[in-house]
């Protein structure tokens, strides 16, 4: 019996009969199904570890709160769930914006719309009362990454400042706006998908992740500019640019050295510099 076999013979899938499976990782398995007719996407827990057992149960809750209160964007439909280890959703024909983390070609106008339609939109969403928290602690977070090298006394400094003066994370944020997580739809629409580390943001946190990782795509970081400007989320927008561009360079420089991350690398140290100039410009 295959370790996917094994996955499956023990878990509730409430009916649903697998298909093809598409990833099968230490964290998960996903596959396509089918239940009583209607196609759907099998996600499975493998981890023991209690971060990702979280995680899972977290994401769980999500679609459970999409069912009673819909966000106003199209996210795939619960259809099962044993509260734990087992989701099923609704399969939604489409393809992802891409697979790679920084897309490979640039987004048509078309498509950059649609994402960040969506993203713009799924803010808006009102959660039932305690359902979403703060993902991560701002201040903490500026200082492990100070003390790792990433912020200087400067940057560190000026961080605070505009946190000191910042409200409390209060706006829903996907969290993990990826193009492998954004779906384009038959019909021309994006759907959002993987919801682990979806909670509350300051202002403009998935913003401030597409403005990252579209940086190749002609006329992204303007209309996410634009965007910024009109929602007038400029201070807390920043602050998350710190957040998105430190974690990218850590995750990056950590990749043994070639090609690949002398590319990666290259892309993210103009925007790095590009935002401590305006962090600075702010002093």
């Amino acid at each position: 019996m295959t370790s996917t076999s094994h996955d499956l013979a023990t878990a509730d899938l409430g009916g649903a009969v697998l298909g093809e499976a598409l990833r099968a990782s230490d964290k998960s398995l996903l596959a396509l199904g089918d239940r009583h007719g209607l196609p759907v996407v099998i996600k499975v827990l493998r981890a023991d570890e209690e971060f990702w057992q979280a995680k899972f149960t977290h994401e769980i809750r999500l679609y459970q709160a999409f069912t009673e209160n819909p966000p106003p964007v199209r996210v795939p439909k619960l259809v099962h769930t044993d509260g734990h280890s087992v989701l099923i959703i609704e399969h939604i024909s489409g393809h992802p914006v891409d697979t790679e983390r920084y897309p490979e070609q640039p987004l048509s106008a078309v498509t950059l719309d649609a994402v960040l339609d969506t993203v713009t939109a799924f803010a808006q969403w009102t959660p039932p009362p305690g359902m979403l928290a703060p993902v991560f602690d701002y201040p903490d977070r500026v200082e492990r990454y100070h003390h790792a090298g990433f912020f200087d006394a400067d940057d560190r400094a000026a961080l605070h400042t505009l946190l000191d003066a910042a409200p409390a994370p209060g706006q829903v944020g996907h969290g993990d706006p990826l193009p492998a997580n954004l779906l384009l739809t038959e019909s021309g629409g994006c759907v959002l998908l993987d919801f682990e580390f979806t909670g509350l943001f300051l202002p403009g946190f998935d913003l401030a992740m597409l403005h990252t990782l579209l940086a190749d795509t002609p006329g992204a970081q303007g209309a996410v500019d634009a965007l910024v400007d009109e929602a007038g989320i400029e201070v807390p927008f920043l602050i998350n640019q710190a957040m998105v561009l430190s974690r990218e360079l850590r995750m990056h420089t950590e990749l043994d050295a070639g090609e690949f991350r002398d590319k990666r690398l290259a892309l993210l140290r103009p925007q790095w510099d590009a935002f401590r100039a305006r962090l600075h410009a702010r002093r």
